[in-house]
């Protein structure tokens, strides 16, 4: 096989591997032919809807057209973990893609860093360099073609692919010029997809309050935990604890709806300490229709902010809910996001790990939604006295389940459709 030829800087490979670079596909429109590097940077922020950051991304390429498979995005690990996380990608775009739909036969791989201070995006395209050879090799091992490797740094691009001499810049070349919009920013745009910015600034939204909102929620919680558990000493305290959550969540939901953005330091901890509870957090889930989905995901997202050290592995709960309701609304980059930090926040968080698998495996969230109106119904007809087993969104609706999901510890992620 030979190298890649980029037909000048502005782009037409063919791939290490030989064969036609592939199509992108938006919504309502023709499939858009990569005419060649140049294309695949561009098609890079739609294809996830933020702009990624310190980040691994592979797009798998099924059939002889080479269609849009599944992509994963990963965090660029510490130098000690290279080797391994390679192979972990690799796998993992495998497992996914084949539970959503076939075996890829071919990957797009993409290494994204902005330059730290002192640094071009040539220096960093140069230090990623033994990283992109590792996960060249891995995803060959596993049998898929490597079409392309690039490396996408300070609104630039370098091709590891290209050995051609003379062929590429090596200041790198602009993803996009200043005089030209490509052929996929313009179907996108008339698809109406829009990039969310960032990855890290869609995080920052996330973060944990500062000073000296931190200082007063950390000691709301510590004033809380005594009352708390004196509270649950007597017999049958957990149903009362769950009763007490319940009411604060539907005083709370109707306070956003009605326009606030925040609750009182002791009403925020209270609700967090009450959703370390499942059933608890489950009956939060159930605001889930489009009524309830904007509320909920202001609530979620000022929950999660007040989960401030050493608190934070609270955020489990309120990252999740806010990765439900923005699934829901089809804002799935937000989803991708709050997932990745609610599983950095419990690695072992079950119904993170759930959204994600179902989210990766191409199921649509309407299914796990009719579990919750189950869920919401049996409640109900037990509060008036005809009780009903209670479901559980924790886990999948039987006719759904196909194999078992793997429980070990994903890679730090956030995957766009597969």
């Amino acid at each position: 096989m030979t190298d890649s030829n980029h037909a000048g800087r502005s782009g037409g490979s063919s791939g290490n591997d030989g064969g036609p670079l592939p199509a992108a596909h938006f919504p309502d429109q023709p499939a858009v032919r990569m005419r060649g590097p140049a294309d695949l940077a561009e098609m890079l922020p739609y294809l996830l809807g933020f702009h990624p950051d310190d980040s691994i991304v592979a797009l798998g390429l099924q059939g002889d057209g080479l269609r849009q498979g599944g992509t994963v995005r990963v965090d660029i690990p510490a130098e000690p973990d290279r080797a391994r996380m390679a192979a972990e990608t690799a796998r993992l775009l495998v497992r996914l893609s084949e539970e959503r739909d076939c075996r890829p036969s071919a990957v797009v791989l993409y290494l994204c860093r902005d330059p730290a201070p002192g640094q071009d995006g040539a220096d960093v395209a140069a230090r990623l360099r033994p990283l992109a050879a590792l996960l060249a090799t891995e995803f060959r091992a596993v049998g898929l073609k490597v079409m392309e490797s690039l490396c996408v740094s300070d609104g630039r691009w370098w091709s590891y692919i290209c050995s051609q001499p003379g062929c590429c810049d090596p200041r790198g070349t602009p993803v996009r010029r200043a005089d030209q919009v490509g052929p996929v920013a313009a179907a996108a745009t008339y698809a109406g997809l829009a990039v969310r910015g960032s990855r890290k600034e869609l995080a920052a939204a996330m973060e944990p309050v500062g000073p000296p909102a931190a200082d007063a929620q950390r000691r709301a919680f510590e004033r809380l935990l005594p009352v708390l558990r004196r509270e649950g000493r007597p017999p049958g305290s957990p149903e009362a604890a769950r009763e007490r959550t319940g009411d604060l969540l539907d005083a709370a939901i109707e306070r956003f709806r009605a326009g606030a953005d925040r609750l009182d330091d002791e009403q925020a901890a209270r609700l967090l300490l009450g959703l370390r509870d499942k059933q608890s957090r489950d009956r939060a889930a159930e605001f889930a229709e489009p009524a309830d989905l904007v509320p909920a995901q202001r609530l979620w997202r000022f929950l999660a902010r007040r989960c401030v050290p050493p608190f934070c592995d609270l955020a489990a709960a309120p990252l999740t809910l806010l990765a439900w309701t923005t699934w829901l609304a089809d804002d799935t980059p937000t989803t991708r996001v709050a997932l990745s930090r609610a599983l950095e926040a419990d690695p072992g968080y079950t119904l993170a790990q759930l959204l994600y698998d179902s989210l990766n495996a191409g199921l649509r969230p309407d299914r796990l939604r009719e579990v919750l109106r189950d869920d919401r119904a049996r409640r109900l007809a037990a509060r008036s006295g005809s009780a009903a087993p209670r479901g559980r969104l924790g886990r999948r609706p039987r006719k759904d389940r196909r194999r078992a999901p793997d429980r070990r510890r994903a890679p730090r992620s956030t995957c766009a459709g597969g």
